[in-house]
């Protein structure tokens, strides 16, 4: 009899042992079900994604709060994603109403056995809920669907009896094999290949077959189908790919096979993730739920193997420099991580994938050892996998950042950040995705960083020689990454190309070749941010930058920018008007504090700015050369008349030694040379009247009152042995400035200032124009030039502005007018 009539003979045979219900039911013959499949994808409006059904879920509270968060998120969880979420999490510890006494004991340690759950465990209990992942396996039920063996026909020879059998499928599927009996046969032999060949094939995915089988497309552009592969395999309908529009049991078909996919390609392992890669991007009939699942599970696997080896301590160590030296993890550990986050992104649950994660490996995601039983203390994951996995998720989309920061540690019940040790928020503040600090602009990262940094000023401060737990190394990271992420050109390191350009003119220049506000207007330009990138973060980048310069520290290494100079130009930008919106706000008087805890007067100055700035940074440099107290170098400059300074100049260079040897030729010290640039920019470059009605509380500087700090800082930096030498030289070098000659100058606003600031008293004190001599003027202490002087004068005759104001009604009514005339002829026949 030919093979087909037994087959024939055995169909009809079963078949007189059903029923007329059962056949008009459509019941199927033994063996011939199909193996389960996924569900349809839910939909907003389904029981099984309701805010209520987390909140019934035997499961602690904290991750009750995340369910419902990431629901809120998404619109909806599948309940698969749930079910399993339940089978990993520690049960709830708030005793239900009526929970017995014997209840709350026997549940309390199943608790502890959830935490300390291995991620092999973790990996088996995930699998399971995927039906698509588990009819692959190498099981003893589904090794008898395919190669099961069915009696057909009983032969006996005298005593001796035989059986002739059929394998299942062929009694089952007599003309063609279900797809999904050929992949469960091909994966149970490890044929991952072959059978994700076919599973792409069969849903004319070819871009996925061409790269998994490294076939490229003909010239002509042919399409190859590997129809070879589908031989013996029940066809899809084409129909199914034609108009988009599928039915209830063609979609059912199609989500299945994706599905079943997924699972090939994962199986396939690190060769085929590319191909996975693309699969989840492209293919749209799969189940995000179940994907998430099988490609979760595969990270406990592989991380399973992976925590085996031993990880290396770094709790006592420079972070920074652990980093450095850390080597990749295996691209065996990072592919289902990096598949998993593609697959979040295009199906749009990353917060739902992100809680997968962080209730199956919540310790290599915070970088600390896993619970044990006992006393028994294990080793921390690796860090280099915990930095790649939070990397590799920071960088999936815009939005992770604050996804993954909302996450909630389910052991200490606290959020992400606030889980962590110290040494881990180091090492992820600075974490770098793409070229942006992305960490660091969140706001619980950004308080953190803040208190370490005032923390550490303080400290500096109160004790001197205790050892800082921040590294001088994660200070210049701060630093770059708050640059980066303003996206100012000096953070992409053109500052070096600025500098080649400046030291070329420094061999040029003739004078300001010391003065650091020529080095701050050079880098300048660096520091400007770009459009909506919510500008610099000033008090970040003022506080790292003044505890680099109290250690004497570069900002960066291999730069040519000190430090001190990067810090000046800093704080002479913070809380400027840039035109950006500012995405914090700056906490000027915080920053301002820190700065004078620090006694860095500089940095002071420039945050200052006005006329309190320009006391402060001409009291730095007479403090810095002749060791004075902040409040002396005060009296010198602006709280004491002329004449307790002049006092005070005189009692200071009678305790100092005068040098015998001296120079021929007069020429300013590298603080007298910044104190000509003051007085240039701020006294010699007037050009509008209005400037000299500056209000006292406006950050605009009088150049009346400049001029008077910097001259008299200039009579506190000059020797008495130098004073002729360098009235000489002051005189040339201001007739230049002004282009001087002969009693005429084109800045006659300037000229104007110089006669207030030169030749009247401190307008402070109410001077009248009866006062006599008690007060001396600044040119007399200078010893500049009677006739300089009188050039001086004749070059802004006739400006108002040339005389006090409280004295200009006086003047312009002819009150003293006589004594005015006659003080300037004085000056003219001298």
């Amino acid at each position: 009899m030919p093979l087909m009539n037994y087959i024939t003979y055995t169909e009809d045979f079963l078949r007189t042992f059903m029923s007329e219900d059962d056949r008009s039911k459509g019941v199927e013959l033994p063996f011939s079900k199909p193996y389960g499949i996924s569900s349809f994808p839910q939909d907003d409006n389904d029981e099984g994604i309701a805010g209520d059904l987390g909140m019934k879920l035997a499961c602690s509270s904290t991750l009750k709060e995340s369910i419902n968060a990431a629901i809120e998120v998404e619109g909806g969880i599948d309940d698969v994603i749930l079910t399993a979420l339940q089978s990993i999490s520690s049960p709830s510890t708030q005793p239900e109403k009526n929970m017995d006494n014997a209840t709350i004991q026997r549940e309390r340690p199943n608790r502890s056995k959830m935490l300390t759950m291995s991620h092999a465990e973790k990996s088996r209990r995930l699998l399971r809920h995927c039906s698509s992942w588990t009819q692959l396996d190498d099981k003893r039920a589904n090794r008898g669907i395919v190669t099961g063996q069915v009696i057909m026909a009983t032969v006996r020879f005298g005593t001796s009896q035989s059986c002739l059998t059929l394998r299942t499928n062929v009694v089952t599927n007599p003309n063609a094999t279900p797809y999904h009996q050929v992949l469960a046969w091909l994966c149970q032999r490890r044929d991952y290949f072959t059978a994700a060949s076919i599973a792409l094939s069969l849903l004319q995915d070819f871009d996925a077959v061409y790269e998994l089988r490294g076939i490229p497309k003909t010239s002509e552009g042919e399409v190859i189908s590997h129809q070879g592969l589908l031989d013996g395999i029940t066809p899809l309908l084409n129909d199914d790919f034609k108009g988009g529009k599928f039915s209830g049991p063609q979609l059912h078909t199609l989500t299945s096979l994706a599905d079943m996919t997924v699972g090939c390609l994962i199986k396939g392992g690190t060769v085929m993730a590319p191909t996975l890669d693309g699969f989840l991007a492209r293919n749209p009939f799969y189940e995000a739920p179940r994907a998430c699942l099988m490609l979760v599970g595969t990270i406990a696997a592989v991380i399973s193997q992976e925590s085996s080896n031993v990880a290396k301590h770094h709790n006592n160590c420079n972070i920074v420099k652990v980093l450095s030296t850390l080597e990749s993890p295996r691209e065996d550990v990072l592919w289902p991580v990096r598949c998993l986050l593609k697959m979040a992104v295009t199906r749009k649950c990353l917060p739902s994938v992100l809680l997968m994660l962080n209730a199956t490996i919540p310790n290599e995601l915070r970088w600390r050892s896993p619970k044990t039983r006992g006393l028994a203390e294990s080793p921390r994951p690796s860090l280099s996998l915990c930095l790649a996995i939070v990397g590799m998720i920071l960088e999936s989309a815009n939005e992770a950042t604050r996804y993954f920061l909302n996450l909630r540690d389910e052991d200490s019940c606290l959020p992400y950040w606030f889980s962590i040790d110290d040494q881990t928020r180091l090492a992820l503040s600075i974490l770098s995705i793409h070229g942006k600090f992305v960490v660091l602009q969140e706001p619980e990262v950004r308080s953190w960083a803040l208190e370490k940094l005032k923390g550490e000023v303080h400290s500096s401060v109160d004790f001197n020689n205790v050892q800082s737990d921040l590294p001088s190394e994660w200070l210049k990271e701060i630093v770059t990454g708050a640059f980066c992420n303003a996206g100012c050109d000096i953070g992409l390191g053109f500052d070096s190309s600025v500098l080649r350009k400046s030291e070329a003119f420094e061999s040029t220049r003739d004078e300001y070749n010391s003065c650091y506000r020529q080095d701050m207007l050079r880098i300048e330009n660096l520091l400007n941010p770009q459009k909506n990138s919510g500008g610099l973060d000033y008090d970040l980048l003022i506080a790292a930058l003044l505890i680099l310069v109290q250690r004497d520290e570069k900002w960066r290494d291999g730069t040519s920018i000190p430090t001190q100079i990067l810090l000046n130009a800093v704080c002479d930008k913070a809380g400027r008007k840039t035109g950006i919106d500012q995405k914090f706000i700056f906490d000027g008087a915080t920053t301002m504090r820190l700065c004078a805890l620090s006694e860095n007067y500089q940095a002071t100055a420039f945050l200052m700015g006005g006329k309190n700035g320009i006391i402060l940074e001409c009291a730095d440099i007479i403090i810095s050369n002749l060791g004075l107290s902040m409040k002396e170098a005060e009296l010198l400059l602006f709280a004491g008349s002329v004449n307790e300074m002049k006092d005070f100049v005189t009692r200071i260079y009678r305790k100092v030694q005068i040098e015998k040897y001296q120079f021929a030729e007069f020429f300013p010290s590298e603080s007298q040379q910044h104190l000509l640039w003051l007085l240039e920019h701020y006294s010699m470059n007037v050009r509008k009247y209005g400037e000299f009605n500056a209000a006292s509380n406006s950050m605009r500087v009088n150049p009346v009152f400049a001029g008077r700090v910097c001259f008299r800082a200039w009579i506190c930096l000059t020797q008495p042995s130098n004073k002729e030498s360098s009235a000489k030289w002051l005189e040339k070098w201001l007739g230049n400035k002004l282009g001087l000659n002969n009693g005429v100058s084109s800045k006659r606003l300037a000229c104007a200032a110089l006669v207030r600031i030169l030749l009247w008293a401190d307008e402070a004190s109410g001077l009248e124009l009866t006062d006599g001599d008690e007060e001396p003027l600044l040119a007399v202490l200078l010893g500049l030039n009677g006739r300089f002087m009188a050039e001086l004068a004749h070059a802004c005759c006739g400006m108002i502005e040339s005389i006090p104001f409280h004295l200009a009604d006086e003047i312009m009514s002819g009150l003293g007018g006589s004594n005015l005339f006659f003080f300037e002829s004085e000056l003219l026949n001298a």
